[in-house]
């Protein structure tokens, strides 16, 4: 390939050392094991630094660097195969189930009145909306008389953009607030099939900064050892602004919605929606005693996120 682009032997050893250099750069950077700012960031782009490290093992192999070639290859398919691939089994649906749809509207999203008469209409239990603004609150009206809700009465605002409604009975609803009202998450109790069920939801910061960065994982800690000190099953949902694979996500031994089926729900491009170009950011953890049925994930109009929606039973 590269002798009829006319290198000779000297441009190809150059090519050589420069697609191995890349290759070894961007797979030290997948799998950083550093722990700041700026290593968890790329942690975050493995998908993204594997492929460009394989597309660098391609290359090697059209150099004739054949060994080298497969073996970078063989570590980033080992590496994305786990990351893009679920083996998980299909479970068996034991009692009532209950449906949870969750999604980061956005709050810049224009056809939020539509969606909400849609999801009117639709079969679900719960329902959990995020940067949701208060100048649409009147908008939740719709459903007053059918639902329990939080987020609609609270005389403070909507706390952190987040509105929590359902068709089964809240029996508590608490704001913990870590931070005043900057930093916190909800806490509600549902009576549902004669047990209870807590339910954690947050948005932590994005981590633009690390200001942000360090206040999304005060966050992700707070929920971590709230979820361990709970007695009742329960789950933790919303758009918590990190991977799977960070080393600040703190529930590897739990339930999760993307053991289930890998998924992006992070869009932030417009055209060219991909894996390679998306995050599974948006998440659902469940407890021992919470067994997940069903996951869908769904484009929203308006929003760079999808919409999770699932299936749980008790058991």
């Amino acid at each position: 390939m590269f002798k009829t682009l006319g290198f000779n032997s000297s441009q190809s050893l150059f090519l050589r050392i420069i697609f191995l250099s890349a290759a070894l750069v961007f797979i030290a950077l997948a799998y950083n094991p550093l722990n700041n700012f700026y290593a968890d960031v790329f942690t975050s782009l493995r998908i993204q630094l594997l492929f460009l490290a394989l597309v660098c093992g391609l290359l090697l192999l059209a150099l004739k660097l054949y060994k080298i070639g497969g073996g970078v290859l063989l570590i980033c398919v080992i590496g994305l195969a786990p990351l893009l691939f679920s083996f998980s089994s299909p479970s068996s649906t034991d009692g009532r189930v209950l449906t949870v749809k969750q999604i980061n509207l956005n709050y810049n999203n224009k056809d939020i009145e539509t969606h909400l008469s849609i999801l009117l209409q639709q079969k679900w239990d719960i329902v959990i909306l995020q940067e949701f603004s208060d100048k649409n609150r009147n908008l939740l009206s719709r459903f007053l008389t059918t639902t329990d809700m939080f987020g609609y009465e609270e005389v403070e605002g909507i706390p952190y953009g987040i509105v929590v409604i359902s068709r089964i009975p809240m029996v508590y609803k608490h704001q913990i607030k870590l931070d005043a009202d900057r930093l916190g998450y909800l806490k509600i109790k549902f009576l549902f099939d004669d047990k209870l069920l807590t339910a954690f939801v947050a948005h932590p910061p994005s981590p633009r900064s690390k200001q942000h960065w360090q206040n999304r994982n005060t966050l992700l800690a707070a929920l971590n050892t709230a979820a361990h000190e709970e007695q009742n099953p329960w789950i933790i949902a919303g758009d918590l602004n990190t991977v799977p694979w960070s080393s600040y996500f703190n529930w590897s031994d739990s339930k999760t919605c993307f053991d289930k089926s890998r998924y992006v729900s992070f869009m932030p491009f417009e055209k060219g929606r991909s894996t390679l170009t998306g995050l599974p950011i948006d998440h659902c953890i469940m407890s021992e005693k919470i067994s997940l049925h069903r996951l869908e994930v769904n484009d929203f109009k308006g929003s760079d996120h999808k919409m999770l929606s699932y299936d749980l039973t008790i058991n």
